[in-house]
């Protein structure tokens, strides 16, 4: 079992012990690559990578687990984070964990890596913490080049996949990796022209930058529907958006020959890369009456989405009665992962679910003791919330079309480096991410570099209003969905058609549509 702390990447690992009739089943560090196992005592035991796999048993009739497939509608992150699936018997082994089973049907799980466990000293000088994260980052990039197989980028235009992408190239140029191959330099790039979500110029402009070549991805409108309602099935699970989004990149890669993608996942997590960590934070630097930081996340968050004021976020800050605010905006917090969390519109379809399966769901080790309250809430998310369901959708997307996703940022090196850094080296002067960005100087174009209005990872909302209405209408008037017994089938319909009827349906409101499109196609 000591084997597992030398290893610095993804894995799934099973072992079968034939002296002491013994499996061994190990899953990496912050849960990568996928670990599902089912196990009825004294009668079977069986693994796979997805779920899906284990509908082709004949010893198992697979049944959905109504209190857990309740939950995942309302937070999805709350059941991807702990051990347990949608469905009874089949659990998914925690990132950072081994299993012992023996013939005996004992079955113990034990946690060999907590990141909290692994922090280490950093250079007290900022600019010493920049060359110390520049030099881990090069070297998680080199030695994720080492391949026999040619390698690609799938490249946003954001800060964290062209970060990756640059510094690719930046070690080729130099001759510095170890063993790579001749093709490494091309980039694909999902477009969706004439949206919000299309990021073609940014992507266009690294390209330029670093002298690579480029792939560019457009959906094919005419097969929409049906591509995502396959992938849908495929997926088995509940997921807040299309994959197809994501998988066209991969599939395009697989057609021009490419099996290992560069990619650049897990940043957002460690360095406040979303509105709502940096919002979060507003409001805590507000309880601990630290003005001054208050101020310098409020222009923070009007550089990541132009939604946020700053003359009101300003006002807060200065009104005395922003004290009874913060405190129930703390409340709130306090019940993320909790089911509380619920809108009054998931409400009229949905019941709560029960605090029994929450309680249970919570028992994990989520302690990770900084003083400030906003990073112990990114040491959250990036363990137990945002980012498995991120690893675990990129995982089935990719591998959908047999590529693997090698992702620099997760070098279990740089994860404990970030996570031992004082807050003020990761985000400030109105800037996420703030020593990647530093860290990227002469490196990536500036405008790249110092880009603050973050998209994210996502379909167009007109997928939803255009090309898959028609779909997502036939399917919730269908007497499957409006009988179904895990949801108010008449109540949502309702719901829907006066939102298309009024053009008042939200991006939220789509994500909890789409969890609902792909909760139907799962098949006991």
């Amino acid at each position: 079992t000591d084997c597992l702390k030398k290893f610095n990447g993804m894995f799934a690992i099973i072992i079968w012990d034939n002296i002491n009739k013994e499996l061994f089943i190990a899953r990496d560090r912050f849960g990568v690559k996928p670990l599902y196992y089912l196990f009825i005592p004294g009668k079977i035991f069986a693994f796979c990578s997805e779920t899906i796999g284990f509908k082709n048993l004949t010893e198992y009739n697979r049944e959905i687990n109504s209190k857990n497939l309740n939950l995942a509608l309302y937070d999805s992150t709350l059941l991807e984070g702990s051990d347990q699936t949608i469905f009874k018997n089949i659990y998914q082994l925690l990132s950072g964990n081994y299993l012992l089973l023996n013939l005996k049907s004992d079955l113990k799980t034990i946690r060999w890596w907590n990141t909290k466990d692994e922090l280490r000293e950093v250079p007290k000088k900022y600019d010493d913490q920049v060359e110390e994260f520049k030099s881990l980052f090069e070297n998680a990039c080199k030695l994720r080049l080492r391949s026999d197989v040619p390698i690609a980028s799938a490249l946003s235009g954001g800060l964290d996949s062209s970060s990756v992408y640059a510094t690719i190239h930046k070690i080729n140029k130099n001759n510095q990796q170890e063993r790579s191959p001749n093709n490494w330099q091309k980039a694909f790039v999902a477009t969706f022209p004439n949206t919000k979500v299309d990021e073609k110029q940014y992507a266009e402009k690294v390209i330029q930058y670093v002298g690579g070549e480029a792939t560019y991805i457009v959906p094919d409108y005419s097969k929409l529907a049906d591509e995502v309602i396959d992938a849908a099935k495929l997926f088995d699970g509940i997921i807040a958006t299309p994959i197809n989004a994501i998988s066209d990149v991969y599939k395009s890669m697989r057609a021009n020959g490419i099996t290992v993608s560069m990619d650049g996942h897990g940043v957002d997590e460690m360095m406040y890369g979303y509105n709502t960590y940096v919002y979060k934070a507003f409001y805590y630097a507000l309880q601990l009456r630290d003005f001054k930081q208050a101020e310098d996340l409020a222009n923070t968050l009007c550089g990541l989405n132009p939604n946020y004021k700053k003359a009101d976020l300003l006002q807060l800050i200065n009104n005395e009665k922003n004290k009874s605010l913060a405190r129930q905006f703390l409340s709130s917090v306090k019940k993320t992962f909790s089911a509380n969390k619920v809108s009054g519109f998931q409400q009229n379809w949905l019941p709560l679910p029960d605090n029994d399966t929450v309680n249970s769901i919570l028992k994990k080790e989520i302690v990770f003791n900084n003083p400030s309250p906003a990073e112990n809430l990114l040491y959250k998310d990036f363990h137990y919330a945002d980012l498995p369901i991120n690893l675990r959708d990129f995982d089935r997307a990719s591998m959908q079309h047999g590529i693997e996703i090698r992702m620099p940022f997760m070098d279990y090196r740089l994860v404990s480096y970030i996570f031992s850094l004082p807050t003020s080296s990761k985000i400030g002067n109105g800037y996420t991410k703030k020593i990647l960005r530093d860290a990227m100087k002469n490196t990536l174009p500036e405008d790249i570099r110092t880009r603050t209005f973050k998209v994210g990872i996502g379909v167009p909302d007109e997928w939803y209003t255009n090309q898959l209405k028609p779909m997502i209408l036939d399917l919730f008037h269908s007497k499957e969905f409006l009988e179904s017994e895990y949801w108010d089938g008449k109540g949502i319909v309702k719901y829907l058609e006066t939102g298309y009827r009024n053009n008042s349906l939200t991006k939220s409101d789509f994500n909890l549509i789409w969890g609902l499109v792909s909760a139907n196609f799962i098949k006991s």
